[in-house]
C-alpha cells in the first residue's frame, strides 16, 4: 500500500513495516511487542526447549506485560525487552526470508523521518479504508492513534544487527537516562540495563 512517499506492508504477525521511496528495506513502525512475540510463541513447537513458560515469566519480571488496549504513561510495557540475539533469531526466521535487525544507518533513516511518518499516518480513516482487506493485528490502529510512532525516542533501547551495540532512548520510567537517541552505545548485559533493551525488525528488499 502506498501512502505519500511511503509504502506499507505487514509482517506475519499483522504488524506494519514502512519503506520510503528511496530505501532498500522495510522497517517496523513499532519495536517488537509482546503481542507479536506471543503470536510466535503460540507456534513455537520447533523451539519449545528454548521458549518455555518459565523462560517467558523471567522476561516479564524485567518489564511486566500489559493489555494491548491499555495505553498509559507506561506504554513501554507493551514492548518486549530483555532478549538476547540468540533468543531473537528464531523469531526473525519465523517472519520469513530477509528479516533481520537494522544497522545504525537504517535505524537513523527511520529516526530522521519520524515526524514525516507521524504526519503521513495521521489520517486513520483513510488508512483503515485502504487496509480493509489486509490481515491487521488488533492493536495496530489504536497504537498508531495513541502512541508517538515510530517510537524511536522515549520507548526502548534497540538492539542493532550484530547484537553487540544498541541505539535509541529508553523511556525514563523504564530506565532513567539523558541519552541522545541516535548515539550507538554498548552495555553491560549483566546489569539492570537489559530490562530496557528491545528490538525492531527490518526486511531487506532484494534488487
Amino acid at each position: 500500500m502506498k501512502l505519500g512517499a511511503y509504502f506499507i506492508e505487514f509482517d506475519r504477525t499483522g504488524f506494519p513495516l514502512i519503506r520510503k521511496n528511496d530505501w532498500d528495506f522495510f522497517i517496523s513502525i513499532f519495536p517488537v511487542s509482546k503481542y507479536q512475540f506471543e503470536s510466535f510463541l503460540f507456534e513455537n513447537s520447533p523451539h519449545r526447549n528454548m521458549y518455555t513458560d518459565e523462560w517467558y515469566r523471567e522476561k516479564l519480571k524485567l518489564n511486566p506485560r500489559k493489555e494491548w488496549w491499555n495505553i498509559d504513561e507506561k506504554y513501554y510495557e507493551l514492548f518486549l525487552t530483555g532478549l538476547t540475539l540468540r533468543e531473537i533469531e528464531p523469531f526473525l526466521r519465523y517472519l520469513g526470508d530477509n528479516f533481520r535487525l537494522p544497522i545504525r544507518d537504517e535505524w537513523i533513516k527511520l529516526y530522521k523521518n519520524s515526524r514525516d511518518i507521524r504526519e503521513t499516518l495521521n489520517d486513520l480513516n483513510k488508512i483503515k479504508s485502504l487496509l480493509k482487506h489486509e490481515d491487521v493485528a488488533s492493536p495496530v490502529f489504536l497504537w498508531i492513534e495513541k502512541l508517538p510512532i515510530p517510537l524511536t525516542n522515549e520507548c526502548v533501547l534497540e538492539m542493532l544487527y550484530d547484537g553487540e551495540y544498541f541505539i535509541g532512548k529508553p523511556n525514563y520510567g523504564l530506565l532513567p537516562n539523558l541519552w541522545i537517541p541516535e548515539e550507538i552505545r554498548s552495555i553491560n548485559w549483566d546489569t539492570d540495563v537489559r530490562k530496557s533493551v528491545g528490538f525492531r525488525i527490518l526486511k531487506e528488499i532484494k534488487r
